[in-house]
């Protein structure tokens, strides 16, 4: 069970005296979350007519039982395909259609589920699960292509610049070894089906990895995989493992697309906050000008918790394929917490739990890496704090906290 907890410490004894207790409830709630199928279902397996067994989604242990509905849902173009054989047939259309078999999901495939947490085990034991085949929205390519980016070189004592359509103008860190490094760490964090793809494939990302020159401790992504990395955040962090876990997050929300999807539910909503009235003019209700207010609402007003904390449990699961140790996870948010206090934070993206806590990282670990073997994992200090240095010495910036 989590609990918040506020007080004073006594560093000599140990002893925390509360002076207040917080039961976090959300824990107890059905969750409902769409995510993207990273590795073949190998975990689950017909038996007597029902589905039974656990597959590894979400960052999370799905448990799926005798119980569980499991669906496949045709996208519109599969659904087209089937009509006409519905036709020659004269069968009724159906929405979804139960699975008939694991050689229907494939690596790639959106992945919703309904369930909750067995307090015991930390794994999800849901409802229903359905799959449905993942393609690229006219208006998500649109949002891609919208995000050109173009990049010049440092000429003389002028410095590189990173320019990103929509977005804005950054100077980059004129080291082409801390570029190098960077944009190799990232590659490791890239989930592998999405290496899979090929070149041409239209769902394929083209990331890039950026360090720019900024003293603020951020770091962000765009829908189309352009990951930003400030100057600031590598000098407040203290390995590789730290930066792959603040990488491997950024990469999540593209991966996850979590920009469209926000879109998306905003648009059906109507609310009032920025990101849904850029959504009428950037699709089929005007010009494309308000797209700047869109993509930086996203930035700095940032996703739900939900997708937060999702990014948080992908990030992890992405450290741990690239050989990272995940525990530096939370450490990130220990230096946080360090450098400005407990507090609520814009760090990446408003809706982050407070650093101290960083629920979906503690319970992550807990829930889901309680059998991992740590020794072999990698933490990278040696490495990172040449990186480091150059960094600070190429960027001739003295460190300045600003949050956003």
């Amino acid at each position: 069970m989590e609990l918040e907890i506020k007080g004073l410490l006594n560093e000599q004894t140990g002893d925390l005296k509360a002076t207040a207790i917080k039961v976090d409830l959300e824990q107890f709630k059905s969750i409902k979350q769409t995510a993207f199928v990273s590795r073949a279902p190998e975990g689950i397996q017909r038996l007597d007519g029902s589905w039974v067994g656990e597959l590894r989604a979400d960052g999370q242990i799905i448990r799926v039982t005798s119980a569980t509905k499991v669906f496949f849902k045709p996208t519109k173009r599969e659904r087209q395909i089937a009509e006409k054989s519905r036709k020659q047939n004269s069968t009724t259309e159906e929405d979804t259609e139960p699975l008939k078999a694991l050689d229907q999901v494939s690596v790639g495939m959106a992945m919703t589920y309904e369930g909750k947490r067995d307090r015991e085990t930390g794994k999800i034991l849901v409802e229903w699960v359905e799959f449905s085949t993942n393609e690229l929205e006219g208006g998500e390519a649109k949002l891609w292509k919208s995000l050109q980016t173009s990049v010049k070189g440092a000429q003389g004592l002028r410095p590189g610049e990173l320019k990103i359509n929509h977005v804005g103008k950054f100077k980059l860190v004129p080291d082409p070894a801390v570029q190098a490094y960077v944009t190799a760490l990232g590659q490791r964090l890239i989930p592998q089906y999405e290496r899979d793809l090929s070149i041409d494939d239209p769902r394929r990302i083209p990331f890039q990895f950026h360090v720019v020159v900024d003293n603020q401790v951020n770091a962000f992504a765009t829908p189309n995989g352009i990951v930003v990395v400030n100057s600031g955040l590598i000098d407040m962090l203290e390995n590789e493992a730290q930066l792959a876990a603040v990488m491997g997050h950024e990469i999540a929300h593209a991966t996850h697309e979590h920009t469209w999807r926000a879109l998306q539910f905003h648009k059906k909503t109507r609310t009032g906050i920025a990101i849904a009235g850029a959504v009428a003019s950037a699709y089929g209700m005007g010009s494309l000008t308000d797209l700047t207010n869109m993509v930086n609402g996203a930035i700095v007003s940032g996703h739900s918790r939900a997708m937060e904390n999702q990014s948080d449990r992908i990030g992890l699961e992405y450290m741990v394929a690239a050989g990272y140790d995940p525990r530096q996870a939370p450490a990130v948010w220990k230096l946080m917490a360090k450098t400005n206090g407990v507090q609520s934070t814009n760090f990446f993206w408003s809706s982050h739990d407070n650093e101290p806590t960083r629920r979906s990282y503690l319970n992550e670990l807990k829930n889901n890496y309680r059998d991992l073997d740590f020794a072999p994992l990698l933490i990278n200090a040696a490495e990172y704090s040449r990186i480091k240095a150059a960094v600070a010495a190429a960027s001739g910036t003295k460190k300045k906290i600003k949050v956003r």
